[in-house]
């Protein structure tokens, strides 16, 4: 009988060890993981389509500098997406205002943590409010890989429809996790009900804004079908991580 509960308790003895951990002790692990980034400098080939615009493959070269200094450098007319465009982790943890569910899973034969809750929508880059006596529910899904610490998707939903999502693969540069290729994706229905700010709002060099129903005309938007959809993807290469940068670099020519 003891050989049998020593059995059950060495097979339950994984599953134990297994527990899910708090949502503050996910975070730790994650922004400690790119903590280890003092700096680094990187190339990014941006490839953009989305509903009412074209831009042509760009090339840019972004700097940064911990905790929060950004260059971009580029050539003529080029856009980011404000959110997960330098790695920075804590962008979308701050998003999440209440955390309702933590579960463990496997993706690609890997721990994974897959993280849910609500998300305050002034805390998002593009407006989704719909009508001024809307108040709509805004949820998130994060996926953290248990292993490396990295957060690998991120998907928004506007009462359960998708909005966005974004989807990055990792490489090790210099003992540190860094972005190899990163997808957003946006996708949004009803757009004749939103606000006539462009939903794909991005920052970056040029990025004069305007109105996205102007913007659409251009283009020779749809408006039967009544839709908003995107997709950029970023390739990165020729990482320097951890080797310095002068703090000049980030100070304003006037």
């Amino acid at each position: 009988m003891k050989r049998l509960i020593l059995i059950a308790f060495l097979m339950m003895s994984p599953l134990l060890m297994a527990q899910t951990e708090t949502i503050e002790q996910i975070r730790n692990n994650i922004i400690s993981q790119f903590d280890r980034i003092n700096d680094y400098q990187v190339d990014i080939k941006i490839s953009v389509k989305m509903t009412g615009f074209r831009m042509p493959k760009k090339k840019i070269h972004i700097y940064y500098k911990k905790p929060d200094k950004i260059k971009v450098e580029t050539r003529g007319f080029a856009i980011l997406p404000k959110i997960g465009a330098d790695g920075n982790p804590s962008e979308f943890l701050d998003m999440l205002t209440d955390v309702t569910e933590i579960k463990r899973t496997i993706r690609d034969n890997r721990p994974f943590y897959q993280i849910e809750g609500k998300v305050n929508q002034d805390s998002l880059k593009i407006p989704i409010s719909v009508k001024k006596d809307e108040i709509p529910d805004i949820t998130m899904k994060v996926y953290a890989d248990a292993k490396k610490w990295v957060i690998t998707e991120v998907g928004v939903y506007l009462n359960s429809e998708s909005v966005f999502t974004f989807k990055t693969d990792y490489i090790e540069v210099s003992d540190v996790m860094v972005p190899a290729r990163s997808v957003f994706k946006i996708g949004v229905k009803g757009i004749s009900r939103w606000s006539t700010q462009n939903p794909f709002d991005f920052g970056g060099p040029g990025s004069d804004r305007e109105a996205f129903e102007k913007i659409a005309k251009n283009a020779g938007f749809d408006a039967e079908k009544d839709e908003f959809v995107g997709e950029m993807i970023m390739t990165f290469s020729n990482y320097k991580v951890n080797q310095g940068i002068d703090d000049t670099l980030f100070v304003e020519k006037k």
